[in-house]
């Protein structure tokens, strides 16, 4: 296979988070095709790479003629199915119907938390965002990493979901970095999980690339022209 994933910015694009870190901490191998938003790349190539005129998007061989998996939760079946050998879902099948829905249900919902708290990781705004349905949200993710923790991964050494790491970690990935970016108050095991995702191999390089960039996106600056933080940067 010739695998290509097509990302935005590491610093801002959580849904391009998500198969990344899949990919990279199974160690399969791929060619990342970052189209930065607003950009000319962005503008010009990204009808070329995605049918559904968004990001994150994987194909295997290249537009017109290879196979392209958009969706984030698409892209995680479509690499389950091509490499077998590797658990992208937890062996077990109760644990893997467990960690579909719980794929699933982020996949679907959590729109306050979404839309209050955007990924952001160069940021730091302690304390802002929170609002009850935000507050509710965030309760419901702790429940569902208790229970995953409490039935699955707990049982194991791993510090992860479901043992070992899994899709259901990299879907979660950058909801733990919005926990970094806004520190909300959080349960000890649910600060516990955050550190082991923050550490895992894949996330960390996500992390150290994402700082790295200095491109400044309005839409998913809420706080920083308040705060008068934003960077000055030039214009591409």
């Amino acid at each position: 296979m010739s695998l290509k994933l097509v990302i935005a910015n590491k610093n801002y694009s959580s849904w391009s988070m998500r198969p990344w870190v899949l990919l990279t901490e199974f160690g399969i191998a791929f060619d990342e095709v970052m189209l930065k938003f607003h950009s000319a790349e962005w503008d010009q190539e990204l009808p070329l790479w995605s049918p559904s005129k968004l990001v994150p998007v994987l194909w295997n061989g290249a537009p017109p003629h290879g196979q392209s998996t958009w969706e984030s939760t698409a892209i995680f079946e479509a690499i389950a199915e091509a490499f077998p050998q590797h658990a992208i879902w937890p062996r077990d099948a109760t644990a893997r119907n467990h960690a579909r829905c719980a794929v699933a249900e982020m996949h679907a919902g959590f729109r306050a938390l979404r839309t209050a708290m955007p990924m952001n990781i160069r940021a730091h705004y302690a304390g802002l965002g929170m609002t009850p349905d935000v507050a509710q949200n965030i309760a419901r993710v702790e429940t569902i990493w208790r229970e995953a923790r409490t039935h699955f991964g707990g049982k194991t050494s791993s510090p992860f979901l479901y043992g070992e790491f899994s899709a259901a970690d990299a879907m979660f990935a950058p909801v733990v970095m919005r926990f970094r970016t806004y520190r909300p108050s959080l349960a000890a095991d649910t600060l516990a999980y955050c550190e082991a995702v923050k550490a895992a191999p894949g996330v960390a390089k996500w992390i150290k690339e994402a700082l790295l960039e200095t491109e400044f996106v309005a839409d998913d600056e809420p706080y920083a022209s308040a705060l008068g933080d934003a960077p000055k940067i030039s214009k591409p």
